[in-house]
Order: structure tokens, then C-alpha cells, then sequence
């Protein structure tokens, strides 16, 4: 895979975490139930997936995306769960430490994410790549042709 693909995937996957990672923190802070998070989750899935085209033969390397996806959504709604219960007890320091400790997490997942999409991205057609790369640039909508 090319440079430029893995900073293509390594993007998307940055773009179409975010909203992930929102969700969930919306679900921690008590404005989104846990549920509504992984309704979302398969949601942005399915719409991917749709939009991408996935082949039979691409099958099992969007299953792996998305369950790497899903893992990263509830580990990061757990996070920001127990940030929330935290909170209120952390001192200055402490909150920075758990802020840093959650970025970092993010980093990491958002790390299994790309190395996951960078071997669907190499298993995609032309076209396909053309399509995932219009996702990223519409955060997560496929334009209209």
C-alpha cells in the first residue's frame, strides 16, 4: 500500500471515528443512552457499507472493520463512563492524567482502526476507493451523483 493510501485510510478512519467517539461521550455525560450509541455505530456501518459496495469477496475484511469499530465504540463509551462517575472526586492533576489516559486510548484505536480499513482499502477497486474517499471528504454521507 502506497503512502498516500495509508494517510487516505488512516483519515477516513479518523473522520468516521469522531462521531464514535462523540456518541459515546454524549452517552457517558448522560444526553445519549448507551444503546442510542450502538444504534449509531451499526447505523454508519450499514450506510458504509452500502455506499462502498462491499463484495463477498471484500466480506471478511469488512467484518473485521467493523467489529474493530464496534470494539473501539464501546471501549471509549466505557471510558467516558467512567470518566463521568469519576469526575467529580479528581483533582486538577488528576483530571489532565485521565484526559491524557482517554487521547490516548483514542490514538490507540483509531490505530486498529487504520491498520484494519488499510486492508480493505487495498482489497477495493478503483471505484471503491474513489467512493470511500468522497465519504471522508463528506463526513460520512456519500454525494449525491
Amino acid at each position: 500500500m502506497r503512502l498516500t493510501s495509508i494517510a487516505q485510510a488512516a483519515f477516513l478512519l479518523t473522520v468516521l471515528t469522531l462521531p464514535v467517539a462523540a456518541s459515546a461521550q454524549q452517552a457517558a455525560t448522560g444526553s445519549a443512552p448507551a444503546q442510542d450509541v450502538s444504534a449509531r455505530v451499526e447505523q454508519r456501518l450499514t450506510k458504509m457499507h452500502d455506499a462502498l459496495g462491499i463484495t463477498s469477496a471484500q466480506e471478511p475484511l469488512w467484518g473485521q472493520y467493523a467489529q474493530v469499530t464496534r470494539s473501539n465504540a464501546n471501549d471509549m463509551s466505557r471510558s467516558f463512563n467512567q470518566r463521568r462517575t469519576a469526575l467529580a472526586s479528581m483533582s486538577a492533576p488528576d483530571n489532565f492524567q485521565n484526559m491524557a489516559a482517554t487521547a490516548a486510548q483514542h490514538a490507540q484505536n483509531v490505530q486498529r482502526l487504520a491498520a484494519s480499513f488499510g486492508q480493505l482499502y487495498a482489497a477495493m477497486s478503483p471505484s471503491q476507493r474513489k467512493i470511500a474517499d468522497e465519504v471522508v471528504r463528506t463526513r460520512g454521507e456519500r454525494p449525491k451523483q
